[in-house]
């Protein structure tokens, strides 16, 4: 279960995350959806072009821009200057304006110094927007890759309205088992044997033949009846065996 297959099928964020999580694509791809609505707007006079030359002309415009925008990212991190937050999306939309300028003014060579200042003006406030959008989704899909990095491989084998639940236990029926979460429990065809390693980067134990616990499941390890049991948080009852109870003893469950 450790090979490249099982590896690939820990990838679990999609496309639209991978590349949003990803600055330099990010700075590609969002200066190509911006552009490609600011072709059906058609500011500054572009409706009289054609759709063609439109669609080249704010793409390749917007393309520049983003390059602009990762170039002073990159000159940031070169030499390590302490620009965050709202500072950062501005220098950034100041680099992209400034790759953006050139095209500009050649392509309104005869506007007037005042009309050429006003339209630089319009491409940063544009520039603004494109950043602010592209460092938003950056930053919400690298939570999301995130989170999906640190979500265990075995939540993935459950319907989708139980994957971003917590994993308490699995209990072995037979051929199947069955994983109990925050949201409820599902019945799915694998061993149990192989639960402990799908379920990383989890904590938790084997305390029975036939189950296994994940530590952040746990509500209380009790005695009853001479019996030891663990307490799930699901208000399930697991069962302790003499080998598991050294188990649960060893991981500092028992208090």
């Amino acid at each position: 279960m450790t090979g490249p297959k099982a590896q690939q099928n820990n990838d679990k964020s999609g496309w639209p995350t991978r590349i949003f999580a990803n600055r330099v694509l990010s700075n590609l791809v969002t200066p190509v959806i911006a552009g490609s609505v600011l072709t059906v707007l058609a500011p500054f006079g572009t409706h009289r072009l054609d759709l063609a030359w439109r669609a080249l002309y704010w793409v390749s415009l917007c393309l520049a821009g983003g390059l602009g925008a990762l170039a002073a990212h990159q000159l940031m991190l070169r030499f390590k200057l302490p620009v965050v937050g709202w500072r950062h999306t501005l220098v950034q939309s100041f680099g992209s304006t400034v790759a953006v300028a050139p095209f500009v003014i050649a392509g309104f060579a005869n506007y007037s110094p005042r009309a050429s200042a006003l339209t630089l003006f319009y491409i940063w406030v544009i520039a603004i927007v494109i950043t602010v959008v592209a460092e938003l989704a950056g930053r919400s899909a690298a939570k999301e890759a995130l989170n999906a990095e640190a979500r265990p491989a075995l939540m993935d084998r459950l319907p989708l309205h139980l994957r971003d639940a917590a994993l308490y236990a699995a209990m072995s029926e037979d051929h199947y088992v069955r994983l109990h979460t925050s949201a409820g429990d599902h019945l799915i065809l694998m061993r149990l044997g192989d639960v402990d390693g799908l379920a990383k980067p989890l904590a938790g134990l084997s305390p029975h033949r036939s189950w296994w616990v994940a530590e952040q499941g746990v509500t209380e390890v009790r005695r009853r009846g001479g019996k030891m049991l663990i307490a799930l948080k699901d208000g399930t009852d697991v069962p302790v065996s003499r080998a598991g109870a050294a188990r649960v003893k060893a991981a500092g469950w028992l208090r």
